[in-house]
């Protein structure tokens, strides 16, 4: 008999679980995102801003949601100093962290540090476009002018376009791995799962 006349295996369990669906009405608000959106492996990238003399920066991720022009987005908790250094000068920095950076990614997502976060975490920084500092020893740092934001959700997320880039650090042959968020974990990238696309996907 032809493959594509036999009749069903109905003794074959059925592969799919039924799916844990969001509960709006859960007390405990972060719920899904602890269970749900933590499974997303993200890069982790020190973000940050400043106005005059006041410098801020905090732990993030980021992603980018256009090509041409080149674009990134962040999402920052509307209360935070970075979020209001962001708002005041309309520049921001991503600076991608290496996997041996993370202390520095736990203790920069924690508020305070006075008037200079990059001080308060003995961080070395390089300036961008529009004074905005980055981390220096980052794997790469991309430096962005807002172009759009809005209120996500309890987030504010931030659109800009990209102005400059330094990428020296990953270019290096013995430099890390960059250090990624997953399962509520931090965890490296590790070794190469492919050669470097020449064009097209992936960007």
């Amino acid at each position: 008999m032809p493959d594509d006349e036999r009749p069903p295996d109905v003794s074959a369990p059925d592969a799919a679980s039924p799916p844990t669906m969001h509960d709006p009405a859960d007390p405990d608000r972060y719920a899904t995102a602890r269970q749900a959106l933590s499974t997303i492996p993200l890069a982790v990238v020190l973000i940050g801003a400043a106005d005059g003399t006041s410098r801020g920066c905090a732990t993030g991720t980021a992603m980018y949601v256009s090509f041409a022009p080149p674009r990134l987005a962040i999402a920052l908790h509307p209360g935070s100093r970075t979020t209001a250094l962001v708002r005041l000068s309309g520049w921001f920095s991503v600076s991608v962290l290496r996997d041996d950076q993370v202390d520095l990614a736990m203790r920069a997502g924690k508020g305070g540090g006075g008037d200079d976060k990059f001080v308060h975490l003995g961080a070395a920084v390089v300036v961008g476009p529009a004074s905005t500092p980055a981390l220096a020893d980052a794997a790469a740092v991309v430096w962005c002018r807002v172009v759009d934001e809005s209120e996500v959700g309890d987030h504010r997320l931030f659109v800009g376009e990209v102005a400059a880039w330094d990428r020296r650090a990953m270019d290096d042959p013995e430099g890390r791995p960059a250090l990624v968020r997953h399962q509520r974990r931090y965890a490296s990238i590790g070794p190469w799962a492919s050669s470097e696309a020449p064009e097209g996907y992936p960007t």
